[in-house]
């Protein structure tokens, strides 16, 4: 999903559980328990959706710090095969690879020192 998706689909669940919330406040003080404990199901339902999509969320995010922390390595391992000019040149050449999203760059001037 996109943010702007996300960011809509949570606003929406968020006005739903609230709604459940009262429909199901609602049917107590009515003493309708069926129309109660339906809403609570749905609830329920809402809630283990919302849990799921954090931990995917979560587990997403932290998978991409250790993808992040494993290329970081490899660039300075490439950084410290050099000295001096070259070695800075290198590590900023990397570092603009990945902002540019190329990765063959990326390998090639760790491999090579240059483009």
């Amino acid at each position: 999903d996109t943010l702007p998706c996300l960011r809509w689909k949570q606003w929406y669940q968020r006005r739903v559980r609230g709604s459940l919330v009262v429909r199901a406040e609602d049917a107590r003080l009515m003493n309708d328990m069926n129309s109660m404990k339906q809403s609570y199901l749905k609830l329920y339902d809402l809630n283990r959706d919302l849990i799921n999509g954090y931990n995917i969320r979560c587990n997403n995010h932290t998978e991409l710090l250790s993808c992040l922390k494993v290329v970081n390595q490899a660039i300075q391992k490439a950084g410290k095969l050099r000295v001096g000019r070259p070695k800075t040149s290198v590590v900023t050449a990397c570092r603009n690879a990945i902002m540019q999203n190329d990765v063959d760059k990326l390998f090639k001037i760790i491999e090579c020192g240059s483009v």
